[in-house]
Parts: structure tokens; C-alpha cells; sequence
């Protein structure tokens, strides 16, 4: 495209910014064809034109670096509350065996780093199933890899041509800006088949091997016990795309019929989602499930409990399956890197006591949640401390505490906790806030000031 001087100086400046959502060519040969040939290239008018194109690009340009990654909304839902200037927009993309991973926006703080990472098919094909993002790990300023502390992603079925997942990551530093890579991949996609019915004689298998929980009976104990049972026989409705799914056991508990798969850790997974009542054709869906793990084995123990069925029932019923299969959509490790500054997060040490004997000795407040720290006495009927905020505006805003990892100093007779709470805008949906948008946080009837 050739360009006028008064163009390149424009397309010159422009090209300072960065702008991966817009394309400035584009744009410059959209602004040339709507000035008209009737102007005198010389007249003031041209000039003024010119100008005017400019201001419109750059208006338009900085719209765009401004706009926020639709990860955010599909989420977290339409009431998702993000200050302007709080996300740093990156739309850093990879393409890897036909589909398009992007670094979409980030919040960096010197306390906790959130980003949303999206995958698509270069095509626009729709995604088979849910995406499965891994662990993707980051390395700030070279150090080693680690983990998120959250992660969240969701499968839209209207609109499965994009995937999105949120990854929140804890951070500590006192550097003013950071260089941070992160790594994903294989990319992998959850394709879930219809429901199918096994054609399994239960009542036979359950007088073969009889087996029943006492009531109470949970976790390792009942793996333990599905363990004792040997069903090689029996034949699942997809054995020849999975053969390594087998049926491995059935039972009864205070609740009902327990029926229980196993499959390895790595590959395919199945569960029994609902049994059918031949005499009545109706359909029970399961009341609850659980999966135990082996290390050693490394293989899934899912078990499916239906309210409500005794021993005389099995004759006449009929279980229903779903399968998962992964399939790679991208196989192959990327790396992301971007450099930053880091926005302001409030750290204090506290030595607070609640009425209830609970202590807090620690308070960290980022644009992405707030961190408690501190001591409860063992009691079972402890319960979370509340926590509100007060914002400039005059409003207060509630939290909801989404994550709470306990452990027990030797012979103190208490225990140390540490939670996370989640900012919540008025509708409960998720918020995220800028340091200076906060000034004090509640903790029950105690009020902490956010100093300057």
C-alpha cells in the first residue's frame, strides 16, 4: 500500500503502540478512502483532514488495547466488576497443530497474579468438549515453576468455538516491574459421549459377591472393600474404544445401591450417571459420586450411589455410563513471557483477636482476593470470620472465602488456618479492585484502614 507522508507519519506513530487486537494498515487505508479527492491537496481542509484521521486512529487504537478479554464475562458471568487500568491486555497467541492459544490479559500485583488464557481452532470449528488447560505453570524473574493456587474454566455448548480458563497465582516480591513466562501444554479436550446402557446383570453380580458399608463408611475403607471384589466378566458398552475402563464393584450403604468403575489416571474415565427401573421405565439419577485414587496402581476408583434401591430391585434394572475421552489438541509445550510493572497490594502484620478466640496475625489485600492469616481453637463448629469492605465511593462490598487450608502446631491446642476471599459485586458475582478504590477492610467488628 503506498502512502501519502502525511500517512507514514501517522502509521509511524501508531506502530509505538502496541495494538496486537488492531490492524493499523487497515485502518490507515479505511481513513484514505473516506477523505475525498475534491479536497485541494494543499488547502487547509487537507490538513485539518489529516489530522482529524490521526486523532480517530489513535482514539481507536487505544480502544482497543483498553478492551477487556471476553474470558472475563464467560467465566465469571456478566456481572464480573473490573476496574479500567486494572488488566493488562496482552493477546500474546500461539498456533500449535491447527489451534490458536492466547495469553488474553493479566493483573499483576506485587502479591497475586491472575491471568485468562483462551484456545480456539484456527478454522473457527467448534471445540469438540471441554478443555483441559493443565497446570500452567509460572516462573517469575527466572525463578523456579510453580503451580496456580486457582484455576477456573468453563464450556460454553452455544458457543464452543473459543474456551476460556482463569489461572491465579500467589506472589511475593517487592520489585516495582517483573518478567514473567508462563508454560502450557499439551492442550487436551474432554469429549464426552452420550449416555449408553450397560447390559450388566447386577442382580447376579451382587449375589456372587455381596457386599454392604456400615454406615459411615468412607473414603479408603470403601475402596479398600471394592478392592476384595473381582468382576473380570463383565462387559461395559464401550470396552473396544476403552478397554482399560473396567466394573469394579457393587454395594450397598445406609443410602442405597453403590456401583463403582475403575480406570487409570492417564486416558479415559467413565461413570454410572443414572440406572433405569425396567417395570416402571423410569430413570434414577445418581444422589452422589466419589473418586478414590491409588497411587500404586496409579487408577481412578469412581463410585455412583443411588438413593432409594434395595437388594430386590437389581432384577429389574439397568445402568446408564458416560465416557470421557481426551483428545490432544495441541501437543506441544508453549511459553509465554511478557515484562511488567506490578500493581500496589496492602500487606500487614496484625495481632487481632475476635470474640469467638479467633486470631489474626496476618492481612494481605491484592486487586484479585484477600488473605487472612492466623489461629482458631479447635472446635467443630468453627466457622470463617466475616469480612466486608468499604470502598471510596461510600459503598461496602462483601467477600465470599473460597479457599482454606488448616494445619496444627504441636500441643498449642489451636489451629493455624490461612483463607482466601473472593471480592463480590452486588449481584454475588465476582469483583476485582484496585488498592486505591479500598479504604478499610472488616474483619467481624474490627475495622483495618488501608493506609497510603
Amino acid at each position: 500500500m503506498n502512502l501519502t507522508p502525511d500517512e507514514r507519519r501517522i502509521r509511524a506513530a501508531l506502530e509505538q503502540i502496541e495494538t496486537p487486537m488492531y490492524d493499523i494498515g487497515a485502518a490507515v487505508q479505511e481513513q484514505r478512502s473516506r477523505l475525498s479527492h475534491r479536497i485541494p491537496i494543499h488547502s487547509p481542509h487537507r490538513i485539518l483532514a489529516a489530522v482529524l484521521a490521526a486523532l480517530l486512529l489513535m482514539v481507536t487504537a487505544a480502544a482497543a488495547v483498553l478492551q477487556f478479554s471476553g474470558g472475563w464475562h464467560t467465566i465469571f458471568g456478566n456481572g464480573v466488576t473490573i476496574p479500567e487500568g486494572i488488566t493488562l491486555p496482552l493477546q500474546s497467541s500461539q498456533t500449535v497443530d491447527g489451534y490458536t492459544i492466547t495469553l488474553e490479559d493479566a493483573i499483576v500485583s506485587d502479591s497475586s497474579i491472575a491471568v485468562i488464557f483462551s484456545v480456539k481452532s484456527s478454522d473457527g470449528a467448534a471445540i469438540p468438549g471441554p478443555v483441559d488447560f493443565g497446570n500452567i505453570m509460572l516462573s517469575v524473574d527466572g525463578s523456579e515453576p510453580k503451580t496456580p493456587d486457582a484455576a477456573q474454566s468453563v464450556f460454553n455448548p452455544d458457543a464452543p468455538s473459543v474456551q476460556y480458563c482463569y489461572q491465579e497465582y500467589e506472589y511475593a516480591g517487592t520489585a516495582d516491574t517483573v518478567s514473567l513466562t508462563f508454560t502450557a501444554g499439551p492442550i487436551i479436550c474432554m469429549e464426552s459421549s452420550d449416555l449408553v446402557t450397560a447390559d450388566i446383570d447386577l442382580d447376579a453380580l451382587y449375589q456372587a459377591q455381596p457386599l454392604a458399608f456400615p454406615a459411615g463408611t468412607e473414603g479408603e475403607a470403601r475402596a479398600e472393600a471394592y478392592s476384595l471384589q473381582y468382576f473380570p466378566g463383565v462387559s461395559l458398552p464401550l470396552a473396544g474404544r476403552a478397554p482399560e475402563i473396567t466394573f469394579a464393584g457393587i454395594a450397598f450403604d445406609e443410602n442405597g445401591l453403590c456401583l463403582a468403575l475403575s480406570y487409570p489416571v492417564d486416558g479415559a474415565s467413565a461413570e454410572f450417571a443414572s440406572i433405569t427401573d425396567m417395570r416402571t421405565g423410569k430413570s434414577i439419577s445418581a444422589l452422589s459420586s466419589s473418586t478414590y485414587g491409588n497411587s500404586s496402581s496409579r487408577r481412578f476408583l469412581h463410585q455412583a450411589c443411588f438413593p432409594d434401591i434395595c437388594a430386590d430391585d437389581l432384577p429389574y434394572l439397568k445402568p446408564q455410563l458416560t465416557y470421557t475421552f481426551p483428545i490432544v489438541l495441541a501437543n506441544q509445550t508453549m511459553t509465554f513471557s511478557f515484562r511488567t510493572s506490578t500493581a500496589d497490594s496492602w500487606s500487614r502484620e496484625l495481632a487481632l483477636q475476635l470474640a469467638d478466640g479467633t486470631t489474626v496475625t496476618h492481612l494481605i489485600v491484592s486487586p484479585t482476593c484477600i488473605e487472612l492469616e492466623g489461629m482458631h481453637p479447635d472446635s467443630p463448629d468453627w466457622e470463617q470470620p466475616s469480612v466486608t469492605l468499604q470502598l471510596t465511593d461510600g459503598s461496602c462490598i462483601s467477600t465470599n472465602p473460597r479457599a482454606t487450608t488448616f494445619y496444627s502446631p504441636h500441643g498449642s491446642g489451636q489451629t493455624g488456618y490461612g483463607i482466601s476471599y473472593e471480592y463480590l459485586s452486588e449481584d454475588s458475582s465476582r469483583r476485582f479492585l484496585s488498592l486505591s478504590d479500598i479504604v478499610s477492610v472488616q474483619i467481624e467488628d474490627a475495622t483495618i484502614r488501608i493506609e497510603e
